[in-house]
């Protein structure tokens, strides 16, 4: 039975992609407030968590961002607002806790954009948050999503999420720019419900259910693309060279954000990071990491079994 073992993990390590280290390092965050690392994106260690259970509660960490040398992730509940920070993956620092849940967060121009609620929360150096601009959008506010990118109107973090107004008792979604999070560039309410948005070829794209795709050079003014409407979108990646759309039944990609295209070969679970000729990783539920190098096969990472992850960033410490 051991040598039958031995061979079976000798097999799978063998067709693992063999990934180049370049001295960074991944880092995925997820429910229970799991986070674990790695240097290659196959092998991950270093799993720490407060929790077994992969619960909607102030234990989950939804997103993280690098920059200054450290990765930040944002999470929490209805209760409490984590944000925690590391440099190597394995020690991590709980900053103060806010009330109410930090959903995401963005680096870009020297420094970090969180959302957390009905306002922005930012940081230079990424230790100590200040209160940043308000959305002043009515009803309860919750944030999902956020990029930073520098289309024509220049360098700017958009961010997006869904607010229940009180009067009409419905719930819509909501669009806002900032350049450093002090004040807001734009904020658009009554906007079709988006689950990601991600930057490069100089556009922002946002994506969601129904069959959502639009892309924007500003983070304001949005065109409509065109996919069926029975797909459900839920991630969008950019990976140097194109974008790729996943969550719905087919994979979709475009090289600049304004033609699209059914890949013939879909991708597991949705796409988290990804760069063209280096490496792509995945998360599905259960607490899998698919990993690739080529974009195309597809192959599970070496990771403890845990609650699911939500988000992965890449830094050089």
């Amino acid at each position: 039975m051991r040598s039958l073992l031995l061979s079976l993990v000798a097999s799978f390590t063998l067709q693992m992609p063999t990934i180049a280290a370049d001295g960074g390092l991944f880092v995925a965050v997820g429910y229970a407030g799991r986070r674990i690392s790695s240097t290659d994106g196959a092998t991950w260690q270093h799993d720490q968590r407060w929790s077994d259970t992969a619960a909607d509660d102030d234990n989950v960490l939804f997103n993280i961002a690098h920059g200054l040398g450290r990765f930040v992730a944002v999470g929490g509940g209805a209760a409490i607002g984590h944000i925690v920070t590391t440099k190597d993956g394995k020690t991590w620092e709980e900053l103060p806790q806010v009330k109410g849940r930090v959903a995401t967060i963005a680096f870009g121009n020297g420094r970090f954009i969180a959302g957390h609620g009905n306002e922005l929360l930012y940081s230079t150096d990424g230790t100590t948050f200040q209160a940043g601009a308000k959305l002043g959008i009515e009803g309860s506010v919750h944030a999902r999503r956020s990029a930073f990118g520098g289309g024509e109107a220049g360098p700017r973090v958009v961010i997006i999420g869904e607010v229940d107004q009180w009067t009409t008792k419905t719930r819509v979604g909501w669009r806002a720019t900032t350049e450093d999070g002090t004040r807001m560039t734009s904020v658009d309410v009554e906007t079709p419900m988006a689950s990601d948005v991600a930057f490069g070829s100089g556009h922002f794209v946002i994506v969601g259910p129904k069959g959502l795709i639009e892309s924007s050079h500003d983070g304001h003014t949005w065109k409509r693309h065109a996919a069926p409407e029975t797909e459900v979108f839920s991630r969008v990646a950019w990976t140097g060279s194109r974008f790729l759309v996943t969550g719905g039944s087919t994979t979709w990609s475009s090289p600049d954000a304004l033609h699209w295209s059914a890949e013939k070969k879909s991708i597991p679970g949705g796409i988290a990071w990804a760069r063209e000729g280096f490496l792509g990783l995945s998360l599905s539920w259960g607490g899998n990491i698919h990993v690739s190098k080529d974009l195309l096969e597809w192959k599970k990472s070496t990771i403890p079994p845990g609650p699911s992850l939500e988000a992965i960033a890449y830094g050089k410490p």
